[in-house]
C-alpha cells in the first residue's frame, strides 16, 4: 500500500492494536534502530507492547517490551541471559516436537504457533500445521498461544473459539486499504469467536 513500517505501525496503533512486532529482514542495523526507536515511542504513546524480532541486542537498545525468536535464531536460554527477566520472550514453534521442547524450558513467555495456514510473508516458512497444530499446543503447553502464519479475517472466529490467546496478522492488516476498518472487522470476528 506504499506505507513504510513506521506509518503502518502508527495506523495500527490508532486503530487500537495493542501489540506491534517489528520484523524487518532487509534493512541495515542503523535503519532498524531508527525505525524501532520511532515505533517504540508510538507504542508508548498508545500504551501498547512493542516486540522486536530476532535481535536481543536491538530489543535491549530500543527498550522493547519483548523479543520474539524463531527456530533458527539464538537459543531462548541465551537470549534470556542477554535481555534479562523483565522483557517478554516469545518463541516460534512449527511442529509438535518443538512445542514439547519449548514447554520444557522456563525462559519462554509465549509460543508463536504456526504457520497455521500458508503464508506469503516468510519465504522459508514451514509446511502449515493447520488448526491441529494449535490444538496440540493448547493441550501440551501451559504457555499462552499466539496463532501465526497466513491468518485471514475468515479464520479469526474459529481460532478464537479454539482458545488461542492472540492472533498475529501481517498481510491481512498491512495490505488493507483502510487499516482502521480492517482492525474493526477483526475485532468483530474475535467477539464472534468468543460467543461459541
Amino acid at each position: 500500500m506504499g506505507r513504510g513500517n513506521v506509518e503502518t505501525a502508527k495506523q495500527l496503533l490508532e486503530a487500537g492494536v495493542k501489540i506491534i512486532q517489528y520484523r524487518e529482514k532487509s534493512f541495515t542495523s542503523r535503519q532498524k534502530y531508527i525505525e524501532c526507536t520511532a515505533i517504540r515511542e508510538l507504542c508508548c504513546r498508545h500504551d501498547a507492547c512493542f516486540i522486536v524480532n530476532d535481535d536481543p541486542y536491538l530489543a535491549l537498545e530500543v527498550k522493547a517490551n519483548g523479543l520474539h525468536l524463531g527456530q533458527d535464531d539464538i537459543a531462548p536460554e541465551a537470549a534470556r541471559r542477554i535481555i534479562g527477566d523483565e522483557m517478554l520472550l516469545g518463541f516460534s514453534v512449527t511442529r509438535p516436537g518443538e512445542i514439547d521442547r519449548a514447554a520444557d524450558t522456563d525462559v519462554i513467555d509465549y509460543l508463536g504457533v504456526g504457520p497455521v495456514y500458508a503464508t506469503s510473508t516468510k519465504k522459508d516458512a514451514a509446511t502449515p500445521g493447520g488448526r491441529s497444530l494449535i490444538e496440540y499446543a493448547l493441550k501440551h503447553s501451559e504457555l499462552p498461544v499466539v496463532a501465526i502464519g497466513g491468518i485471514r479475517l475468515e479464520h479469526v472466529a474459529e481460532l478464537t473459539c479454539q482458545g488461542v490467546c492472540y492472533i498475529a496478522m501481517v498481510s491481512e492488516l498491512v495490505g488493507a486499504a483502510d487499516i482502521g476498518k480492517r482492525v474493526a472487522d477483526i475485532r468483530a470476528a474475535i467477539a464472534e469467536g468468543k460467543i461459541f
